[in-house]
């Protein structure tokens, strides 16, 4: 049994995550401002707290998951302050340096990508700071993740639109291929590596690439409507507007070698966009 210190935790991936931890019989805390109501599982220790005054947590942990530093300056207190054997950090396939060659591995650099802005400088100052550091550590780097409760306004955008039967503008040619990863299997890749502590990076993605379009068209065929779809060629790329559609029409391939080596099985992207359409979507929109 692992004692497991959860930091955020309490919006879309933490609760199938801390789920992972409760159903193996670890001992799991959680820290965090406690703004959103999440009713967690019995026995789950919640501590209410900001990491950005201190965290004044005296236990000693075997794993803590970082699942929400945005800055160097976040990860640096997490490591001097708490106290453990295998530190993990939530980051993003945001962090790679921009270029055209793909798919991107966890060797490929990272750096500026101004299609990220500021998310990007953040998180990898977050991973330069881990990798000057002398802890045990793993690093996860998720693609899009799609799933039920995500607060990043991505299926439920689309559904609505098809469902209202208002246009759809894709950015630029809506060609780019992108690939997504579901929510319950990054929290399950997650709490793999963390339970065998195993350092190192981790991408996390599905095996599917799909483009813009195609993603459109698949969603509008789970609801059996046909989406009306329009182009903004002014949104390509870096310059796309998040408030006309969620993904930027950009190639985003990761390899997901890694993890699937490990036995990670990535729910295939018409399975779980059917699944959660089914059992969520489709009551919200």
């Amino acid at each position: 049994m692992a004692k497991v210190l959860i930091i955020g935790g309490s919006r879309f991936i933490g609760p199938p995550l801390i789920d992972e931890f409760v159903k193996s019989g670890d001992e799991v805390a959680v820290f965090n401002r406690g703004l959103i109501n999440s009713n967690y599982p019995a026995g789950v220790h919640f501590i209410k707290g900001d990491r950005n005054t201190g965290f004044n947590i005296q236990e000693h942990f075997d794993i803590v998951i970082d699942m929400c530093a945005y800055a160097g300056v976040h990860t640096k207190r997490a490591l001097e302050e708490l106290r453990f054997d295998f530190f993990l950090h939530m980051s993003t396939a945001a962090v790679y340096k921009k270029t055209e060659i793909f798919p991107l591995t966890e060797e490929s650099p990272i750096g500026e990508w101004p299609l990220w802005g500021d998310y990007n400088n953040g998180k990898v100052e977050c991973e330069r700071v881990l990798a000057a550091s002398k802890i045990k550590f793993a690093v996860i780097r998720p693609v899009y993740i799609l799933g039920p409760n995500n607060y990043c306004d991505r299926e439920r955008f689309i559904y609505s639109k098809i469902k209202r039967g208002d246009p759809i503008i894709l950015p630029g040619s809506g060609k780019a291929l992108i690939q997504f990863v579901f929510v319950k299997d990054v929290a399950k890749s997650i709490a793999l590596i963390a339970k065998k502590q195993i350092a190192g990076i981790f991408n996390c993605a599905g095996d599917e690439a799909i483009t813009l379009k195609g993603l459109v068209e698949e969603m509008g065929r789970i609801m059996q409507l046909k989406p009306k779809l329009r182009y903004n060629p002014e949104a390509d790329g870096d310059k796309f507007d998040i408030s006309e559609f969620p993904f930027a029409n950009a190639n985003l391939l990761c390899d997901n070698a890694k993890l699937k080596n490990m036995g990670v099985v990535f729910t295939s992207l018409q399975k779980g966009l059917q699944e959660d359409y089914e059992s969520y979507y489709k009551n919200i929109i």
